[in-house]
């Protein structure tokens, strides 16, 4: 080839650069035309081998010889953890994906002899990187803050989405979807001792003035016990001694009478046996 000076432009020129890409393009275009011609133009079902096109392989299948004039391609199973999804005239099948627990991957589909591992996100996670439908790498799902609620729960696709709990609610650890309402202190029984924020609850405790009542009728059912108890105790003690005094008299009176029982016995033996001793004195005329 003709040294390009002899054209009379220098290549450091800004218009012998332009010349040069069209020659290039000229000489690329001369030479496209005899490139198509050299492929043939074969039907979906088959795949070229030099000029001739030869039947492709069925999925899960690759090749392993070529079709010639006398015989088809001949075709052999893949092996274990390779695949072939589609027809094909692959001298070899595709090597199987895995699916890498450290990226928040696990299997949903076993790899077979005719379709690749099919990984998506584990629990908690989401996908950030797909390809060819093919998820590549998740992420844990946010969590959601105390005093946000969950707005939106996230998925294998999507994160979660939260949102700021509005005046007068809270969200004590951001796992709740809808915040809960302050508590309201029961007007006199109670005060309110620590304000509410989005995060905590409003603190109630009982106000003074229900204390006091409280401890004044706690010490008035005191006393009132006590005194039934002493009453009580009164009333025993005051039975005993009466019962003690009734045995003493029932044992005076009892005794009583037995003197007198024995003090009449003695009276009427006296009188018998007198009787007995004067009766000789007077015999019968």
């Amino acid at each position: 080839m003709e040294s390009l000076s002899r054209w009379g432009v220098s290549l450091l020129e800004p218009g012998a650069q332009n010349n040069t890409l069209r020659l290039a393009l000229c000489l690329f275009l001369l030479g496209y035309p005899q490139c198509i011609l050299s492929q043939p133009l074969c039907r979906e079902e088959e795949y070229p081998v030099g000029t001739e096109c030869c039947p492709k392989c069925s999925p899960g299948y690759h090749v392993k010889q070529a079709c010639s004039e006398v015989t088809g391609t001949v075709c052999v199973p893949c092996p274990s953890e390779y695949y072939t999804a589609h027809p094909n005239g692959l001298s070899q099948c595709l090597p199987c994906g895995k699916c890498k627990p450290e990226m928040g991957l696990v299997a949903w589909q076993e790899c077979s002899r005719t379709q690749n591992t099919a990984c998506h996100c584990s629990q908690g996670h989401f996908c950030v990187s797909e390809n060819e439908d093919q998820c590549e790498m998740c992420l844990p799902h946010t969590t959601c803050a105390p005093g946000q609620r969950v707005q939106n729960r996230g998925n294998h696709s999507h994160d979660t989405v939260c949102a700021n709990c509005p005046p007068g609610t809270f969200s004590p650890n951001g796992t709740l979807e809808q915040c809960l309402p302050w508590t309201r202190c029961q007007m006199w029984l109670q005060k309110e001792s620590e304000p509410g924020t989005s995060s905590t609850d409003v603190t109630c405790s009982l106000s003074w003035s229900v204390c006091l009542l409280l401890a004044i009728l706690v010490i008035c059912v005191v006393v009132i016990i006590v005194i039934i108890l002493w009453k009580q105790r009164n009333k025993t003690t005051s039975r005993g001694i009466m019962a003690v005094f009734s045995d003493q008299r029932k044992r005076q009176n009892e005794a009583s009478k037995s003197a007198v029982t024995e003090d009449l016995q003695t009276r009427e033996a006296i009188t018998i046996v007198a009787v007995e001793e004067t009766s000789p004195m007077f015999p019968n005329r």
